[in-house]
């Protein structure tokens, strides 16, 4: 009788658990400010073809680590014949600016490597090159008017008197057997090479998704037509895209539309309208496949999709963007998973 008894409570406490969870994992209802497929004609969107260089990828990066690991191991000789590039240059500078010395660009054995270390003032690294050793130099140069770095002196005109003390040429190590040996415990340089793939890797397979979406997403804006636009969102983009870009830009010291120019190879507007594009025509393809986020799979998967966009805390990312707006992006993210798992990419 006991175990009759029991036998019934353990099915009472399972369906009690069932219904507890069913009524916790509910679809979370994400309202969009607009209907996507009012603006969008879809075209096909599973199947896309598109070819990729992944080869060309992987070689780049490994080049790139290559040439870091030798310029680490690069030494450097005195030479008499003119400054050119490569060569590192030891000098002593002072400039003036109205007749009186600014500390903060007047240096002794200030030392850089020639075509490859910048200088913040434009003109001084081109009065450089034919300099040989002992050589003295005057340049006048032009501060520009948004100068950050020292505001003082904004828009003035700089004197530098430059001495060259050294011009000395650099001895890149060639990539031998030996080399590797010495510096990177490896036998061979074919396991050298392999050891730099394995250190490279993260960043191959990274950049290699980068480029397998931007190519089947490019396919995916031509396969699609964009009859209208809601309103206010070509500005709002634009408004959100500037703020966002001019961090970088101004950091290389370019405007927004170098930068857009530099990265992008296009313009602004363009790169504006491109974004709005995607978002509309992904928009419309949750809409179509009917998407959802359910509340498990939000909890599940909220840390995950914070650390993509380069937040640890997942707390710190909901608080700060809203679980509204994040789930409205999982679910972007949920249509452009649709279009690459069907995409059709051949690597080469």
């Amino acid at each position: 009788m006991k175990k009759s008894v029991f036998k019934k409570l353990g099915v009472a406490f399972v369906s009690a658990a069932m219904l507890m969870t069913t009524a916790c994992n509910t679809k979370i209802d994400a309202k969009f400010d607009f209907k996507a497929l009012d603006y969008v004609t879809l075209g096909e969107y599973k199947g896309l073809k598109a070819d990729v260089n992944t080869s060309a990828i992987e070689t780049n990066l490994m080049d790139k680590k290559i040439a870091n690991d030798q310029k680490e191991y690069t030494t450097y000789h005195d030479v008499t014949r003119p400054a050119q590039d490569g060569d590192k240059l030891i000098m002593t500078y002072y400039a003036k600016v109205g007749g009186v010395q600014v500390d903060g660009f007047s240096y002794e054995d200030y030392n850089m490597i020639l075509g490859t270390d910048p200088f913040t003032i434009e003109g001084f690294t081109d009065a450089l090159y034919g300099m040989t050793a002992g050589q003295a130099k005057v340049v006048t140069l032009q501060v520009p008017e948004d100068f950050e770095e020292d505001k003082d002196i904004a828009g003035s005109r700089i004197v530098f008197d430059i001495t060259l003390k050294n011009v000395q040429q650099p001895d890149v190590p060639m990539i031998t057997d030996a080399y590797v040996q010495q510096y990177f415990n490896c036998s061979t340089v074919a396991d050298y090479k392999a050891q730099v793939k394995s250190q490279v890797q993260e960043e191959i397979d990274n950049q290699t998704t980068k480029a397998k979406n931007e190519a089947i997403l490019t396919q995916l804006q031509g396969a699609a037509t964009i009859n209208s636009y809601p309103d206010g969102l070509l500005e709002s983009k634009s408004e959100e895209l500037s703020k966002s870009i001019s961090f970088y830009s101004t950091m290389q010291k370019l405007t927004v539309e170098e930068y857009c120019q530099t990265k992008f190879n296009m313009s602004f507007d363009d790169y504006v309208k491109n974004s709005v594009n995607q978002q509309l025509i992904l928009q419309a393809i949750v809409e179509k496949e009917e998407l959802a986020i359910m509340e498990y799979d939000y909890k599940a998967n909220l840390e995950s999709f914070a650390n993509e966009l380069g937040y640890t805390n997942k707390t710190t990312f909901e608080e700060k963007f809203g679980k509204d707006k994040i789930v409205k992006n999982m679910l972007i993210m949920q249509a452009q998973d649709i279009v690459m798992d069907n995409a059709d990419i051949n690597e080469y």
